[in-house]
């Protein structure tokens, strides 16, 4: 007894010696903690800012224009390089339930059109599932069109009466060029505690008040000056002749785009959200299995002796490979292990990988082909782990369209099964994006179908097939090829020409 009294005299002082400095800190942020609570109480709601900090248009036109006569809404005609002919009533029928689909060419449905996007299959689904009402599904996906080009489109569609917000976006990412030169990267844990006290009401209430100043402050000027400039449509670095010769590995650039992206994704959240419309978020597939890297660069440390040893073993595993295919993977792998960021190593160990029926590894190399790809055309982890962060973070549904493509394609990786190219759905894919999206409908009670709801969709989906003519297919197969030929940098247009945009995502 008697050793165990100063142990708790010991205890004793040490509680005494944390428990007052705990207790002047939650004093001092008392009023703090009240006064957040009280926002959140009134509901107050920050304003949304549409100024994004990193770039800037040299013009923004609608996407919609009035018909003559008034009754619709339809694409303007100087849109349609990039968007497809669209349409929708003026005046919001009572009964009408609006879901409008923002996005790249996986949303208007590329190489084909909006006849066979997913948009398209939606809403068949919905008029199948609930006739009752009237549903009214409007795509708004542009070729080439990043997450930042979709913030003046959601602004100007919040102004026509959506219910639902649909945001398919995350491939196109690096196809412009643009600087983030002013951007200084933060330790993920200290980013994170940013992000965190960010969504504080507090500190969006003090931010607001300090924001006309900083508007009004000499310091406008140096902020327009560091933000980019882009044009009024896309200009793509592959749609000029050469455009692939300028992509390099840039980590610092990569990081910059994967937190722009997430700023945007934050904005067109909020900005729904401020206008009381639910949104969704969706997370596309991309073709892992049947799409080589578009261009591959060296690990920095490589020595030529090294990349010489690298060429003998993939040399090696090809002379190998019908023989013994294990030894055949085992060259490529000491490949890999010599220069671990050449995406094209990483896709042919995939492909041994896959061959053998080791799917769990060959999927972390199709992923690391992809992730470490120099022309990144498909959604790469960061940019899909900031999808989910976002997500969670604002409490935004996730539609799993990638799951769902994994589930349906051979070891869990997807390919030509699924996907026209690097990133475009078959039609059968697009339907099954659209089946994905109905499930989450229905979980959020936006739908109740009818009982055996899906043979009347399967007779809407066969009528609408029957009106699709040879040539809307001969033209989607001729708009592949020249996705084909983009997408290896092989465009024909030089810089100055006015016209000659190619097919792009």
């Amino acid at each position: 007894m008697s050793d165990m009294q100063p142990s708790k005299r010991r205890f004793a002082r040490r509680q005494k010696r944390w428990f007052f400095p705990v207790m002047a800190v939650l004093i001092g942020l008392a009023p703090v903690i009240l006064f957040e609570l009280g926002l959140r109480v009134i509901d107050w709601q920050p304003q949304i800012v549409l100024r994004d900090p990193f770039v800037d248009f040299q013009n923004v036109r609608p996407l919609f224009v009035r018909s003559e006569d008034g009754q619709n809404w339809g694409t303007a005609e100087n849109r349609l390089e990039y968007f497809q002919p669209e349409s929708f009533a003026a005046t919001k029928p009572p009964d009408e339930y609006r879901i409008v689909c923002l996005g790249g060419s996986t949303v208007q449905g590329r190489p084909y059109s909006i006849e066979t996007s997913f948009t398209t299959w939606l809403e068949l689904s919905l008029q199948a599932a609930d006739p009752a009402k009237q549903w009214k599904v409007i795509n708004c996906g542009g070729v080439s069109y990043a997450s930042y080009r979709l913030v003046p489109i959601l602004e100007e569609m919040l102004q026509h009466e959506p219910d639902l917000i649909v945001v398919a976006t995350g491939h196109n990412e690096f196809l412009e060029d643009r600087s983030y030169a002013g951007i200084k990267q933060l330790p993920d844990s200290v980013a994170g505690a940013y992000r965190g006290i960010s969504q504080l009401r507090v500190t969006q209430w003090v931010h607001g008040l300090a924001a006309p100043a900083s508007e009004s402050s000499s310091d406008q000027d140096s902020d327009v000056t560091s933000r980019n400039m882009m044009t009024t449509e896309v200009d793509a670095l592959l749609d000029y002749r050469g455009g692939l010769a300028k992509y390099h590995r840039d980590d610092d650039w990569q990081q910059s785009v994967v937190m722009h992206f997430g700023y945007n994704l934050r904005r067109i959240i909020e900005m729904a959200k401020s206008a009381a419309v639910p949104i969704l978020l969706v997370d596309l597939p991309v073709n892992l299995r049947d799409c080589p890297p578009f261009k591959s660069e060296d690990t920095a440390a490589v020595s030529d002796a090294d990349r010489q040893r690298c060429e003998e073993l993939v040399t090696e595993a090809r002379e190998r490979f019908s023989l013994d295919r294990r030894k055949a993977i085992e060259k490529l792998e000491l490949a890999v292990d010599i220069n671990p960021r050449h995406a094209g190593l990483h896709y042919q160990l995939g492909l041994l990988y896959f061959d053998d029926q080791q799917f769990v590894k060959a999927k972390q190399h199709f992923q690391i082909a992809v992730d470490e790809d120099i022309c990144p055309l498909r959604m790469v982890s960061p940019i899909r782990e900031r999808l989910r962060q976002v997500a969670a973070i604002t409490d935004t549904p996730l539609v799993p369209s990638r799951q769902r493509f994994e589930m349906q394609s051979k070891g869990g990786i997807p390919g030509q099964n699924w996907l026209l190219d690097h990133v475009h759905p078959t039609i059968p894919g697009h339907q099954s994006i659209a089946a994905e999206l109905m499930s989450t409908l229905e979980a959020m009670e936006v739908v109740s179908p009818r009982d055996d709801w899906q043979v009347e969709r399967e007779r809407r989906y066969q009528a609408h097939w029957e009106t699709l003519t040879p040539v809307y297919f001969e033209r989607g197969k001729q708009r592949l090829e020249g996705l084909r030929l983009w997408s290896e940098g092989r465009a024909k247009k030089l810089r100055g020409d006015v016209k000659g945009v190619q097919d792009s995502p």
